[in-house]
């Protein structure tokens, strides 16, 4: 049996330079989700129990992501690489879809918004780009309109987040589709350490990017997206000002 608490607490001195209690146990979340955070000097891990049986590597590659996050570092690919590929497997693929069906209910986001279904969209992106080799992340519909930023991959939790402002039928389902694939690519790539910076969007991502069918219409809607909402958000600020 893993022991997690010892896992954690050695990456996180390893990482921080310093030690730090630890307390650390497998969960039943409704996917491979895990989650960190520090609480009155102690280190709180939960560590989805879809994860319980994974090797040590796995684990350690997780405590990795995880602390970096919160110790605001870039977390060494070689980690990303190793867990992105366990929980990318075809085991944990059908091991993830076995748990959404009998936890999914709990889960506060769902994958079907008011105009697309994100579920419907990943089978088919999948199966057109990728040869349905990708396992299915846990998704969901972000709670907020956004002006910039239309889409985010977590690697610790396999989840992707859209953005709502792309859940509108005023915007064509082929946007939705483009920022989703997007976000599944990074599933695929590496980050990248160029000119001593880690990048994600490096000129392989880039490549794979633009095979999307509908790349350029899509880049364009999401430019025109971007400069319409900020302006929305400009005037709701100048109409609080003068009359708040």
């Amino acid at each position: 049996m893993l022991d997690l608490n010892e896992i954690f607490s050695s990456v996180y001195q390893e990482i921080s330079g310093s030690h730090i209690d630890v307390s650390a146990k497998f969960y039943k979340y409704a996917g491979v989700k895990s989650s960190v955070r520090v609480c009155a000097g102690v280190l709180e891990v939960k560590v989805s129990d879809a994860l319980s049986d994974a090797p040590e590597k796995v684990i350690s590659a997780l405590a990795y992501i995880l602390i970096s996050k919160i110790k605001k570092k870039k977390c060494p690919c070689v980690y990303q690489r190793v867990y992105r590929l366990w929980i990318n497997s075809e085991m944990m693929n059908d091991r993830h879809k076995d748990l959404k069906k009998v936890r999914g209910r709990k889960a506060k986001h769902t994958p079907a918004g008011s105009a697309y279904n994100l579920s419907e969209m990943f089978y088919e992106i999948n199966s057109k780009y990728f040869s349905d080799v990708l396992a299915m992340p846990a998704l969901c519909w972000g709670p907020r309109l956004t002006t910039r930023k239309y889409g985010h991959y977590d690697p610790s939790k396999h989840a992707i987040l859209i953005s709502k402002t792309l859940d509108d039928s005023r915007v064509p389902r082929f946007v939705a589709e483009f920022v989703l694939y997007h976000e599944m690519l990074h599933i695929i790539h590496d980050v990248e350490k160029t000119n001593y910076q880690m990048r994600a969007h490096h000129s392989k991502f880039k490549v794979d990017e633009m095979k999307f069918e509908k790349y350029k219409d899509a880049e364009k809607w999401l430019a025109k997206l971007s400069i319409v909402n900020t302006a929305k958000i400009r005037v709701k600020k100048m109409s609080f000002g003068l009359f708040g």
